[in-house]
């Protein structure tokens, strides 16, 4: 697994993130820019939630998806010289854990982090 050092912090803007199951059904709002560091999301509509979601993980019928795999949005709060343990990079993120707290997975923004 790889290993990327924050270099530069950054506090979640979510109390509340979105967390859907294969299977469930979202309404799709907007779709992200195709430029940039943030290419490849989806913001949607849940049941009881919503929030952007990886364009790679749902199958689209017009404005309507099925989740393809359970997915969490929670993201970390990070401080410069944190390590974070990759488990996956998706769409300018990186899903993983802090080498301090094994525990708790998030997502944090790929343009904070090195890998080392």
């Amino acid at each position: 697994m790889s290993k990327y050092r924050v270099i530069k912090s950054s506090k979640t803007d979510s109390d509340n993130p979105i967390v859907l199951h294969k299977g469930d059904k979202v309404i799709c709002i907007e779709e992200s820019s195709v430029d940039g560091d943030w290419a490849g999301w989806i913001y949607c509509k849940s049941e009881n939630n919503e929030g952007w979601v990886p364009k790679q993980i749902l199958n689209r019928n017009d404005d309507i998806g099925t989740v393809l795999e359970d997915y969490d949005a929670r993201e970390f709060d990070i401080e410069v010289d944190e390590i974070i343990i990759m488990n996956k990079i998706l769409n300018g993120w990186i899903w993983g854990t802090k080498q301090y707290d094994p525990l708790t997975k998030g997502w944090a923004p790929l343009n904070h982090l090195e890998e080392v």
